[in-house]
């Protein structure tokens, strides 16, 4: 049996972690989340992800700030990130520049299914 890509949903609205947890098994992935900055990275520390869906608007901290921590650790930073948010990146284009490389990939919610796998097939290869 071949590994199932492990992707990490870190998000603090339950709905869409329920929503995208139905995507990504069905796109045969491993769908674990973290409700929120702190217990994505506590998440992701403790059984690692081959790609993290990242909110960008959180209760407890920022998707950039979750991004730029993961960017940081040498254990971490080669994991792909796509940022899954209802913020459209022209809202805030200087910060969404001043993070250019660190994520693979941008969707505005609501998001086309279809859009966000050949998103998550594109950052994992």
């Amino acid at each position: 049996m071949t590994h199932k890509p492990r992707v990490l949903i870190i998000e603090d609205d339950p709905d869409m972690i329920d929503l995208l947890c139905v995507i990504l098994r069905r796109g045969g992935y491993e769908p674990v989340s973290g409700l929120g900055g702190q217990e994505g990275l506590r998440t992701l520390r403790e059984g690692g992800a081959d790609l993290i869906l990242l909110d960008l608007m959180m209760d407890d901290m920022s998707g950039w700030q979750v991004l730029e921590i993961v960017k940081k650790d040498e254990d971490l930073r080669k994991i792909p990130v796509l940022i899954v948010s209802a913020r459209h990146y022209l809202e805030d284009p200087d910060r969404t520049a001043a993070h250019a490389g660190l994520f693979e990939g941008y969707l505005v919610k609501p998001f086309v299914v279809r859009d966000l796998l050949t998103k998550i097939v594109e950052a994992l290869e």
